[in-house]
């Protein structure tokens, strides 16, 4: 454990997920790597968090916030108390495959250019069990910038690994970001650095119908921001990011987001919503189509 160059710090935030956080906290006291170190950090949780943390007090560290101050703002705190060179990231409800750590490590040893990896998951429920397969097609890989912009967000936070010495260069977490921190976080990163998908499920991710990523219109809301945010930081850089992929993104997004509201009854925010698409994209057919069918 005291071999800080292999070191691996993984930076556990929770909130009120006690009834999760034990077969998540096992998952990485089970990986066949090692060294690392287990940073928890309890934002503010009101549930019995630290009663069921009891019992690995002594494998892990534990940081208690008074008040909850978000998941950017408690992984913040994580890397800021981080001893490893490598950050490693798990939600409280997530969990990791045995050789997960494994796997990553040895990419980042057999690609000394790769900053950041991140792998393949598989979907549970909240009793564990598996829902779907892993994603079929090959995770992007290299530099991955422009195609991070022009999607969705492809990286699940908890199957990502990051050089610590990456946090230098991009700064932390926005905490002004509610939601949607993890991709922002991600775009700066693979602005700068080259990035590896690993082509294996490494992580099964909880799909918990209380969680913060559920509310779809919060969502929404941040996607928004981070994209204008990305294009205000990079536009005059040779990235990529031009006038017409701006409206073409944002034509994207309005469209999508009409088809939410028109799918949940919303028609005034659905019309508003596929007029605004239009105006960044106005000879989109199946936009135009959804446009009149909200009148």
């Amino acid at each position: 454990m005291n071999d800080k160059n292999s070191l691996v710090s993984v930076i556990v935030p929770t909130y009120n997920s006690a009834r999760f956080l034990p077969e998540s906290v096992g998952s990485i006291l089970a990986q066949t790597y090692h060294p690392y170190e287990i940073i928890v950090v309890d934002d503010g949780s009101t549930d019995n968090t630290k009663e069921v943390l009891r019992p690995f007090m002594q494998r892990i560290k534990c940081i208690h916030l008074e008040q909850n101050k978000g998941s950017p703002t408690a992984r913040n705190i994580g890397i800021q108390a981080a001893r490893g060179a490598y950050i490693a990231f798990i939600d409280g409800d997530d969990l990791w495959f045995p050789e997960k750590l494994q796997t990553d490590i040895g990419h980042f040893s057999q690609h000394p250019d790769i900053s950041m990896v991140y792998s393949k998951h598989l979907n549970i429920d909240e009793k564990g069990v598996v829902s779907d397969d892993a994603v079929k097609k090959r995770l992007p890989s290299g530099k991955i910038f422009i195609q991070l912009f022009s999607e969705q967000n492809f990286i699940l936070t908890s199957s990502v690994v990051v050089r610590k010495e990456v946090f230098e260069t991009t700064g932390l977490f926005d905490e002004q970001l509610f939601n949607c921190q993890d991709w922002d976080m991600w775009l700066r990163i693979a602005f700068s650095f080259q990035v590896a998908g690993i082509n294996k499920p490494l992580v099964k991710y909880r799909h918990n119908p209380g969680s913060l990523s559920k509310n779809r219109e919060n969502v929404l809301k941040y996607q928004k921001q981070v994209i204008d945010k990305t294009y205000t930081a990079f536009k005059d850089t040779t990235c990529g990011i031009s006038e017409k992929l701006y409206q073409k993104r944002l034509a994207s997004h309005h469209a999508k987001a009409g088809r939410y509201y028109a799918r949940t009854g919303k028609k005034r925010l659905a019309h508003e919503n596929f007029r605004l698409s239009l105006k960044h994209d106005p000879l989109n057919l199946r936009t135009l189509r959804y446009y009149f069918q909200c009148w």
